[in-house]
């Protein structure tokens, strides 16, 4: 073939289309495969959070309520050994409040002991925070889930400790957009399992005008105090 101008562009348009179609056929060929792959970590995820595995547990049930356009999910994992209630595994999202990339989303185990009720462990579902700072969040023990686990939910004060000295979260360094974001999907969650256990009566007391979408816009707290970017972990 004569190497010209329009040979050159035939030929480039052929090998576009050709790379588009077979980054389409791969794209169907692993989609059902990735998906399986998110649905599978979320079951495992139901047992984790409060303490068991799918050889010691089951799933008796699975609740949801949807508030704006975001659903709660909440399973109530039961043992296999005596039938009775190991905890709540409670999926939830950061409604009011969106992380600095995105929105959160987490699976909270709530369990119950001698009258008191208190998270067991926390999962981290869905994140697009910051490498290295907010994205710290899925790390074993950080700070936020250090501040929770084993707490009794009633003396919890849902807020991070370098906004209120009350608070009970310790915010990820250089990542307060994140942990807020965090913190208000585990208070989502908690009023998931309120619900649930018939001590919320989500129709009353739900998050008012819940925002739509996925993404939002900071509020005014938000700009106070920027996340640090990626390398300036001092800038808070």
């Amino acid at each position: 073939m004569k190497s010209t101008l329009r040979n050159m562009v035939v030929v480039l348009c052929g090998i576009t289309v050709i790379t588009a179609l077979l980054v389409a056929v791969v794209n169907n060929m692993t989609k059902d495969a990735i998906e399986q792959s998110k649905i599978n970590a979320k079951n495992a995820a139901k047992f984790k959070v409060v303490g068991v595995d799918d050889s010691q547990a089951y799933v008796s049930r699975d609740t949801t309520r949807t508030i704006g356009d975001f659903n709660i999910t909440v399973s109530t994992v039961v043992s296999k050994a005596d039938d009775s209630i190991v905890g709540y595994a409670v999926e939830a999202p950061s409604i009011l409040k969106s992380g600095y990339s995105d929105r959160i989303y987490l699976m909270v185990g709530f369990v119950e002991r001698e009258g008191v009720t208190s998270v067991c462990d926390i999962e981290v579902l869905s994140q697009k925070e910051t490498p290295g700072l907010g994205a710290n969040m899925e790390r074993e023990d950080n700070s936020l889930i250090r501040s929770i686990v084993g707490r009794d939910m009633s003396t919890v004060v849902f807020n991070v400790t370098k906004k209120d000295k009350d608070a009970t979260f310790d915010a990820l360094t250089g990542s307060t957009i994140s942990s807020m974001a965090y913190v208000n999907a585990v208070e989502t969650a908690y009023a998931g399992y309120l619900w649930a256990t018939g001590q919320l009566n989500m129709d009353e007391e739900a998050i008012e005008a819940a925002p739509s979408g996925a993404s939002v816009a900071h509020d005014d707290s938000y700009n106070e105090e920027p996340e640090a970017q990626k390398g300036d972990v001092d800038n808070e």
